[in-house]
């Protein structure tokens, strides 16, 4: 569209012109047009003067050139803006809580947890660590939910008809409903992990506790996503665990409501609630075989200690006989570099499209002003004008298209920076907006310097044939 609209403009004005003149009249046509009364000038005539006349001949065509070299710019800024902003601490936070998760391929791929604590001996034996734990399962449990929470979250995989069928034949405890839950058993180092938004956890490392932590949703802003369809702290729940002849039930305290980091738990989606605890009081009430290990996470005590682990682990997990996956923050550092490097070359190829659409306007303005001015240039260098008055003159033409865009990209980035900076941070959470105009001030100097290549190489090529001769060609 820009390149249509481009096109459409440079036409417009020199097809109105050709169409209403007589051939012998458009050969001599210096795009010159004058209205009124002629008025005689009593200030000093100068190159740059006379460069501010000549731009204003065509003020379409001025501004077109103008505002194509300044959206390049102003694009490029904002882009050189999104990059710079992007966080890699806010985006580890919320990525990975560990230097190193290990698992097996299946928990990875969402097949559930086939890990044995036999399995993760060689990781603890050749890493060094400051601190590391299980995180353990038993599958989906039973919990209760009010009855509204329990058709909200049914929503998701129900219909209207499905829902109120369901409703009718689902298990009851009192005005609650059963739904599919997990529980989540810990080991004690791994508790420092969790996020507590109410409450306190020291239940849950007590002796002989019936205390249960229950993980709830955050939305963009860190705020529970309907708390009132949480149990509140201090409140009784009900879990049950095991089927037919072998269910039974436990009840709870709601000691805390925390937030859970992703790479910590079982990465699938259950309609109950989800809930942590100490694992020794789950593998207690559900039983020791029915308690599996999930995952086994740990921290490195240095960024040397990460290294040696990360190789060991990656030399691990490539040998055929392994059982192991991992993932680890390097993992998380490159993916966030490659979604980077995505926005740098699209952003890049978009910005240097348009800025070779400006550059080539502006070649085209210079090119056609000089071709058709070929005759007026050659009347006054006959009355006394110098080849390097004339020159000057060319130059500062340039300049001033140049360093015209210029000034204009500094006032627009300016402007647009700020806003374009909340609606970044409105759109991803690990971006950190930071306020910038170096391209900008980078890019001021190289127009600059095509403001002044571009229009002496063509004069030189231009000046090439003697004023007598361009006469005669004009005459022609």
């Amino acid at each position: 569209m820009f390149a249509l609209l481009t096109v459409l403009f440079s036409c417009a004005r020199p097809g109105r012109i050709a169409g209403n003149v007589s051939p012998v009249e458009a050969v001599r046509y210096t795009e010159v047009q004058r209205k009124g009364k002629k008025q005689r000038a009593s200030r000093r005539v100068t190159p740059f003067s006379m460069a501010c006349a000549n731009l204003g001949r065509s003020g379409k065509k001025t501004v077109l050139v103008v505002v194509s070299l300044s959206l390049a710019v102003v694009l490029l800024n904002v882009l050189a803006t999104f990059l710079g902003g992007f966080n890699m601490d806010k985006y580890l936070s919320q990525r990975s809580c560990a230097d190193f998760v290990v698992s097996t391929p299946d928990y990875f791929n969402y097949r559930g947890f086939t890990l044995t604590e036999e399995d993760i001996l060689p990781v603890q034996e050749n890493t060094e660590q400051s601190l590391g734990g299980f995180a353990y399962g038993t599958g989906l449990v039973k919990m209760y939910l009010p009855e509204d929470a329990w058709r909200y979250e049914a929503s998701y995989y129900l219909g209207d008809q499905d829902l109120e069928k369901f409703l009718k034949s689902a298990q009851r405890d009192g005005d609650k409903i059963a739904a599919d839950s997990q529980n989540e058993g810990l080991d004690a180092a791994l508790f420092s992990k969790l996020t507590v938004l109410e409450g306190d956890l020291s239940p849950l490392t007590q002796p002989d506790n019936h205390a249960i932590a229950i993980e709830v949703s955050l939305d963009d802003y860190g705020k529970v996503v309907h708390p009132e369809y949480y149990p509140a702290i201090g409140e009784t729940v009900k879990v049950t665990y095991g089927s037919g002849d072998t269910a039974h039930d436990v009840s709870y305290t709601v000691c805390a409501w925390v937030e859970t980091p992703y790479d910590m738990g079982s990465r699938f989606y259950s309609m109950g609630y989800q809930a942590v605890m100490g694992v020794e009081s789950l593998r207690r009430d559900a039983g020791s075989d029915n308690v599996l290990p999930m995952l086994y996470l740990f921290d490195t005590p240095s960024p040397e200690a990460e290294a040696a682990a990360e190789d060991y682990l990656f030399r691990l997990s490539g040998s055929a006989t392994c059982p192991l996956a991992y993932e680890s923050k390097a993992t998380h550092r490159a993916h966030f570099r490659e979604f980077q490097m995505t926005f740098a070359i699209l952003g890049g190829l978009l910005c240097a499209i348009i800025g070779i659409v400006g550059i080539l306007n502006f070649f085209n303005a210079m090119m056609t002003s000089i071709l058709s001015r070929r005759r007026e240039f050659a009347v006054l260098q006959a009355v006394g004008q110098t080849q390097r008055q004339l020159k000057a003159m060319l130059v500062w033409e340039g300049l001033l298209y140049t360093l015209g865009s210029g000034l204009i990209s500094l006032l627009l980035s300016a402007a647009v920076n700020p806003l374009a900076g909340r609606l970044l941070e409105n759109a991803y959470w690990f971006y950190s907006y930071r306020y910038t105009i170096t391209p900008v001030l980078l890019i001021i100097p190289v127009f600059a310097l095509l403001g002044y290549v571009i229009p002496a190489v063509m004069y030189r090529q231009a000046a090439k044939q003697s004023v007598v001769e361009r006469l005669r060609e004009a005459e022609a």
